[in-house]
């Protein structure tokens, strides 16, 4: 019996041992969890609208980070806000510009409470204002989510109501009424319609010079102008030649020397090449008269062409010289 007494004592002090490391160990993973052995400090927040669904522990992040806990929640001493007491890590640095707002966990309808750094004006200063000292270093609230598609819409309806609807609709209508008389003006059609006539009356010009020998005749002529230019010039410089090429010098020193025997012989010759260059300066003298006439005729018709060029494709043709 004794021995059995003392296996009996020693499994339940083993058991009772164990029992207590296990509580231990449990407590301390819990004191982990719950930051027990962190740094915090206390800071408060006043909302004016339902916190519902936001509870004591509910967790306090910063952009997503958990950074605190919820550890009280109750009616502020106005009697009208809803006050929040908060442990922060404090390492977290607080400052003006901070705001915090209260957001949706999931589906199941808890909240946690969110610090961030808002960039609407209109958001940093819709906090509550308070005639009342805080017990801890406050943290200024923000509207929630639905709270600020709230803002922005009343900001929207409110920039409407400032928006002339009237009178953006008389002119409206003004600009309509202007636009529809002057496309159904009789006026703007006449002339559309007369520029469309004009439009075809030359397309059937153009159609019936094409279809005339007028524009070749006229390209003929101008190029029977070139070969004839081209001619005088190289007959001029062939003259140039000849002139250069007879050795006048050495002919009259013969000439001299056979001067008694071939005087008159000399006479006849010169004679001959006088009336010869006469005759032939004569002659050039009426090519480059007809040129000149031929070249005045040509801008006459090219003038007469561009002043009236139905007179000149339309009209009958001269008469057959007998």
């Amino acid at each position: 019996m004794a021995r059995r007494k003392k296996i009996s004592s020693s499994f339940l002090i083993g058991a009772f041992v164990l029992i207590g490391i296990l509580i231990l160990t449990g407590t301390v993973i819990w004191l982990g969890q719950t930051q027990f052995m962190k740094q915090t400090a206390n800071y408060v927040t006043y909302f004016d609208g339902s916190i519902e669904g936001l509870e004591r522990g509910s967790a306090v992040k910063y952009l997503g980070v958990p950074i605190g806990s919820v550890e009280k929640i109750g009616v502020a001493p106005d009697g009208k806000l809803v006050e929040v007491v908060m442990q922060i890590d404090s390492k977290i640095q607080i400052d003006r510009k901070l705001r915090i707002k209260a957001e949706f966990a999931g589906l199941a309808g808890g909240k946690f409470l969110q610090l961030s750094y808002p960039t609407n004006p209109e958001v940093l200063d819709a906090y509550p204002k308070l005639d009342f000292e805080p017990p801890y270093t406050l943290i200024k609230s923000a509207p929630s989510g639905i709270e600020e598609i709230e803002i922005a819409m009343k900001e929207v309806m409110n920039n409407l109501r400032l928006l002339k609807v009237d009178e953006i609709t008389d002119e409206t209508i003004k600009f309509l009424k202007s636009a529809s008389l002057f496309f159904n003006n009789k006026e703007l059609y006449s002339t559309v319609t007369q520029f469309n006539e004009s439009a075809q009356h030359l397309n059937n010009i153009l159609l019936k010079a094409d279809e005339s020998n007028f524009i070749a005749n006229l390209e003929s002529t101008s190029n029977k102008l070139l070969q004839t230019s081209e001619q005088l010039i190289a007959f001029g410089e062939k003259l140039n030649k000849e002139v250069e090429s007879m050795m006048l010098s050495q002919k009259v020193d013969k000439a001299f020397m056979q001067f008694d025997t071939t005087i008159n012989h000399t006479r006849k010759v010169v004679d001959v090449l006088g009336f010869r260059g006469e005759e032939m300066i004569f002659t050039l003298n009426e090519t480059l008269q007809e040129l000149q006439a031929t070249n005045k005729q040509l801008k006459k018709t090219l003038k007469a062409f561009t002043e009236n060029p139905g007179h000149l494709l339309f009209n009958e043709p001269p008469k057959v010289e007998k």
